[in-house]
């Protein structure tokens, strides 16, 4: 009997690993990807609960998939010297703006993307702007404005999405057009954000060339939202992926970083938001 019970609980959860990579269909799916870690090491339980070798053979598979997809997120890279560049969530109630402009400043970056710029921490962008003169700003709400400053020179008009999803602005970078992108969608279900992640679909399909897009997903890395932007973008995460914000202390990496040719990461300091920040190293152009 508890043998039974062990094993419809593990069936559970291969299922969900299962249904976890089908967001291409429903939203849904993706919000279940963000336990595929805790599924996939209940599905090795499997392999020692389950007397049929076809049985330990499935779950045994299923535990491989779901693990190696987690792992390869979390994997060190090397530093990219093509642009360094600083994310953040500010949090739309953050009044501790002049700390993250130190943070930022202090970090000698390229170019910024904030989320969440609002009339409390919108001050912000005016302390930024000795070093990044170049700014743009889509305002979603009075809290939910989505922010680029660059030390590098705009070559074209910034573009926002229809709604809160992303900000594109091309820049000039050794000699080059490159889009950098500030992005910030929403919950993937069961937030309606469907409409969300159907504008910045549309957004960044319209861009040509190189792509960096960074800000806060909300959702994991290894989801398929993150997994559609990239193919679409010809972007790869840069790593290794960070938990930047602990929801009732559950460590979510949902802010990340994409580049061409990936790179690496480092995390910053709160600073009076509930998102720690990202500093990459980018690689543009692979070799």
């Amino acid at each position: 009997m508890v043998r039974k019970a062990f094993l419809g609980l593990i069936s559970i959860a291969a299922l969900l690993v299962i249904v976890g990579y089908l967001g291409q269909f429903h939203r849904g799916a993706d919000t279940v990807a963000i336990g595929r870690p805790v599924f996939g090491m209940i599905c090795i339980l499997g392999i020692f609960v389950a007397r049929s070798l076809t049985l330990r053979f499935a779950f045994g598979t299923i535990a491989l998939l779901a693990i190696s997809t987690v792992a390869v997120s979390f994997l060190p890279q090397k530093s990219g010297g093509d642009i360094r560049v600083y994310s953040k969530n500010l949090w739309f109630g953050n009044k501790e703006y002049s700390a993250v402009v130190a943070d930022i400043e202090a970090a000698n970056v390229d170019v910024v993307m904030l989320q969440e710029v609002s009339v409390h921490n919108n001050p912000s962008l005016q302390q930024l702007k000795a070093k990044f003169p170049h700014q743009h700003v889509c305002r979603f709400s009075r809290w939910s404005g989505i922010a680029l400053a660059s030390r590098l020179p705009f070559d074209g008009d910034p573009i926002c999405s229809d709604s809160r999803a992303v900000l594109a602005a091309p820049i000039l970078l050794k000699g080059q057009r490159v889009w950098v992108a500030s992005a910030h969608i929403p919950w993937p279900w069961p937030h309606d954000s469907s409409e969300n992640e159907k504008d910045a679909i549309s957004l960044l399909s319209e861009l040509d060339g190189p792509v960096i897009l960074a800000g806060d997903f909300n959702i994991v890395p290894w989801s398929g939202r993150v997994g559609r932007i990239a193919a679409l973008t010809g972007t790869q995460l840069a790593g290794p992926a960070r938990a930047t914000l602990h929801l009732r202390n559950i460590p979510l990496p949902i802010d990340m970083v994409l580049a061409p040719g990936g790179g690496s990461l480092e995390m910053r300091p709160l600073l009076g938001s509930d998102h720690a920040g990202l500093v990459a190293d980018l690689v543009l152009w692979p070799k």
